[in-house]
């Protein structure tokens, strides 16, 4: 695999782990109801990954959008979140990748009632739906590679309140951050296809972070590892770094995942339709 190509394997997995990471930074065990709304109908986000090392200036090479709206299922009120990563500039000549997600969750207590995901990359092409049984604590998956005809299918047990990646991003930035201390330990569980994998993170404490366009942030610091198949082993580019708004808002402003010769990154570009007031200025 050679160097460019490499650089965007790992910036593909960032702009998808963008949307399960960046939640690690606000988890902590609530009751159901205790929900602190952190966003609403007509919220946006947009992120831009690019790449950085010491003999290459920082090259923008993707985006990821998220938009937050107000929707039904049947008659329960719901709010669907779409959210697309994208290869953006010279790069999208000779990668494509135009991943999109939803997620639809309960008005009330934010959790998920159904999640789907349709992944372009390159010649490959793989789609997913969830559907989530909070009763019995299941999610009933259903899964295609677009080179086979016929869908497979999972029922997943929801170990550790599990969920999808966009789920996870928009339920836990509804949740208190008063319980974590500096140097805490956690772990976060994240629902793929056909199992649940957990993600470990730390807490750091409070940081004032310079991030392009935003400016000087105050912001709280985490990390997360996403852990392989063989348990406790980590690969090059599973360790992120999150930074989040220090506000009601709860929004990961910068993520920063380093490799051996340099590091991908992710900023917030572009915001709109936030819930709270914001200590994010964006600069001129």
């Amino acid at each position: 695999m050679g160097p460019a190509v490499r650089i965007l394997f790992i910036m593909k997995r960032l702009l998808a782990v963008l949307l399960s990471v960046a939640a690690c930074a606000v988890v902590t065990a609530q009751p159901l109801h205790d929900v602190q709304r952190a966003f609403c109908d007509g919220e946006s986000l947009m992120y831009t990954v690019s790449y950085r090392a010491k003999m290459w200036p920082n090259t923008d090479m993707g985006d990821v959008v998220m938009a937050v709206k107000q929707d039904t299922i049947g008659t329960v009120p719901v709010l669907r979140v779409d959210a697309r990563a994208t290869v953006k500039g010279i790069f999208s000549w000779f990668y494509r990748l135009d991943d999109r997600y939803y997620s639809w969750l309960h008005d009330e207590d934010i959790y998920p009632m159904r999640a789907k995901a349709e992944l372009l990359e390159g010649n490959y092409r793989f789609s997913s739906t969830f559907i989530y049984d909070w009763e019995r604590d299941v999610a009933n998956n259903e899964y295609r590679n677009h080179r086979y005809p016929e869908y497979a299918h999972a029922a997943v047990a929801l170990a550790g309140r599990a969920m999808d990646g966009v789920s996870l991003f928009y339920n836990l930035r509804t949740h208190d951050l008063s319980s974590f201390s500096p140097g805490e330990e956690r772990a976060l569980a994240l629902l793929l296809t056909d199992t649940v994998k957990f993600i470990k993170y730390k807490y750091y404490g409070r940081e004032v972070k310079k991030v392009k366009g935003l400016g000087e942030v105050n912001t709280l610091k985490f990390s997360c590892q996403l852990v392989n198949d063989d348990a406790d082993s980590f690969e090059e580019g599973s360790e992120f770094f999150v930074w989040i708004s220090d506000d009601a808002n709860k929004i990961p402003v910068f993520l920063e995942s380093p490799l051996r010769v340099g590091s991908v990154r992710a900023r917030l570009v572009e915001y709109s339709g936030l819930m709270h007031p914001t200590i994010l200025n964006q600069e001129e």
